[in-house]
C-alpha cells in the first residue's frame, strides 16, 4: 500500500522519518512532499530515506536549472502548479495513496463537514484559489493544507503526527495557553476533522481532551517515534560526529541548551547562569540556541554585555545528536532533548529554577541532576570534573521512558511497530 507524508521543516522530519522508514521496511510505498524553502539534500534523514527504492520524494519548489529568464519563468510556473490543490489530488490518485500523514497544526474549517452543501462547495473553491495564490508566494504551509483538503475530498484517512515531544507536566507551557485555560477559551475542535490527532504522551492527551474541546476518539497517544529505542540507535549512526573546538581535553565539555524564552522562562536567571559558567576555568562551555529562538524578539544572551562570546562556543548550527555525543555534561530545562542526553548516557543537569513549568525530569527523582540554583549547577559540574558524576537511577529511567516514549504503556512496547500497524489498519479499512 502507499502512504503520503508532508515534510515542512527539521522538527517534523525528525519525528516523522522513523514512521516512513518503518513502513518502507515492511514493504510499503512512501511518498513525501517537501515544502518550499527546505533543502532535502542537506538533511541526513532524508538522504537516508532516499536510499530506499520504495521512498519517493516530491519537491514543490522547482529551482531554475539555468539563468535565463525562460528557465526562471518555467521554475515559477512549475512551483505554482506543484504547490496547488489539483497537483496534490492527482498525486494522491496516481499513486493510490491510502493514508496521509501531516504534522501537528490546524484542521479544516466547518464547511468541509458538509461537502455537498453550498457551504462545502464554497470551502473547496476557497481552498483551490488560496492554493494557487499561496503557491506563488512559496508558502511552506500550503502543501500541508493541500494534503488535508485532498484527503478529505477523496475520503482518505488523514493523521496529524507529532513534530515534537512535550515533557512539560504543567497545564500549559506559555502565558498565552495559561490565559486560555483560565478563561475557558482554548478551542482546538477544528482538529476533530482528522481521522486521528496523535500525541506522544497520555498525560498531554488527557489535558487537551479536558481543556481544548477535542474528541477523545480522535485525540490519541501513540508514543514517541523520535526516541523509540529502535530509531534512537539508527538516528545516532546517521549523524556525522562533531569535534569539540578545544584541544584541551582536561576541561569539562559542557553544553547548555538555551530554553525557549517564551515558555515562562526567567530570562535574567538564564543570563546570570551563562555569565557565571563562562568564567569557570575547568569548563569549556558551548551554547545552543533553541530552534525557534525568541520568536522575532531580541535574544537576551545576545544583547547582554556580560556574555562574552569569545569565551564560549556558539553551536547553534550543530546537530544536537552530534553535539551531545561530544559533550561530557548537558544543561537543559523544559526540552525533550534531555531524553537524548540520558539515552546517550551523558550527565543531564536540569536548572529547574530558571523555568516555571515543571517537566517529567522534575517529577521523576533520579532521572537527572535537578539544580535549584546556580550554586547547585556549579557543584554538579565540579563533581563531574572530579569523576564523581551521579549515575541515573535505572528505575527512574524506565519510568521516564514509560511516560515520555511509551505513552504510559508497560515495556516492552514497540512504538514504531504500533504506529505502522495503526497506519496499515486505516489503509485496510478502505480509506
Amino acid at each position: 500500500m502507499s502512504y503520503l507524508f508532508v515534510f515542512r521543516v527539521g522538527p517534523d522530519i525528525d519525528h516523522i522519518t522513523p514512521l516512513a522508514w518503518k513502513l518502507i521496511q515492511e514493504g510499503e510505498e512512501v511518498h513525501a512532499i517537501i515544502s518550499p524553502g527546505y533543502d532535502p539534500a542537506s538533511d541526513h534523514r532524508l538522504r537516508f530515506l532516499a536510499g530506499f527504492e520504495r521512498f519517493h520524494l516530491h519537491e514543490v519548489d522547482r529551482r531554475p536549472r539555468g539563468r535565463s529568464k525562460l528557465a526562471r519563468l518555467w521554475a515559477d510556473v512549475s512551483t505554482i502548479a506543484r504547490g496547488s490543490l489539483p497537483f496534490t489530488l492527482l498525486l494522491l490518485l496516481r499513486h493510490r495513496v491510502r493514508v496521509v500523514g501531516v504534522e501537528w497544526g490546524y484542521g479544516l474549517p466547518a464547511g468541509f463537514g458538509r461537502l455537498r452543501s453550498p457551504t462545502g462547495w464554497a470551502a473547496v473553491a476557497r481552498s483551490l484559489a488560496r492554493s494557487l495564490v499561496r503557491s506563488a508566494r512559496r508558502d511552506p504551509h500550503q502543501p500541508r493544507v493541500n494534503a488535508i483538503v485532498g484527503a478529505r475530498l477523496l475520503d482518505r484517512p488523514v493523521v496529524c503526527l507529532p513534530h515534537g515531544l512535550s515533557i512539560k507536566t504543567d497545564t500549559a507551557p506559555n502565558e498565552q495557553l495559561v490565559a486560555a485555560v483560565r478563561e475557558g477559551t482554548l478551542d482546538y475542535s477544528d482538529r476533530n476533522h482528522f481521522t486521528a490527532y496523535v500525541l506522544n504522551t497520555e498525560f498531554n492527551r488527557r489535558f487537551y481532551v479536558d481543556q481544548a474541546k477535542l474528541d477523545p476518539q480522535v485525540l490519541q497517544s501513540w508514543g514517541s517515534l523520535r526516541w523509540s529505542p529502535e530509531w534512537f540507535a539508527i538516528n545516532r549512526d546517521l549523524v556525522a560526529p562533531w569535534a569539540w573546538p578545544d584541544d584541551d581535553d582536561a576541561r569539562l565539555k559542557v553544553v547548555m541548551m538555551v530554553p525557549k524564552w517564551v515558555n515562562r522562562v526567567d530570562g535574567p536567571a538564564v543570563v546570570e547562569l551563562v555569565a557565571r559558567l563562562q568564567d569557570l576555568d575547568f569548563v569549556s562551555l558551548a551554547l545552543k540556541g533553541h530552534p525557534r529562538g525568541n520568536l522575532g524578539k531580541p535574544d537576551p544572551l545576545r544583547t547582554d554585555p556580560r556574555i562574552r562570546w569569545d569565551a564560549l562556543h556558539d553551536v547553534g548550527k550543530v546537530d544536537s545528536v552530534a553535539l551531545i555525543g561530544a559533550a561530557d555534561v548537558v544543561l537543559d530545562v523544559g526540552s525533550s532533548i534531555g531524553l537524548e542526553v540520558v539515552l546517550q548516557e551523558k550527565l543531564l543537569v536540569n536548572p529547574t529554577y530558571v523555568h516555571e513549568p515543571k517537566t517529567l525530569f522534575d517529577a521523576i527523582p533520579g532521572s537527572c541532576v535537578v539544580a535549584h540554583d546556580a550554586d547547585a549547577v556549579v557543584e554538579a559540574l565540579e563533581a563531574a570534573a572530579a569523576g564523581r558524576a551521579p549515575q541515573p537511577d535505572a528505575d527512574a529511567l524506565r519510568e521516564l521512558l514509560r511516560r515520555a516514549v511509551y505513552a504510559d504503556r508497560p515495556e516492552p512496547f514497540d512504538v514504531l511497530g504500533y504506529y505502522a500497524g495503526r497506519f496499515r489498519e486505516l489503509a485496510s479499512a478502505g480509506g
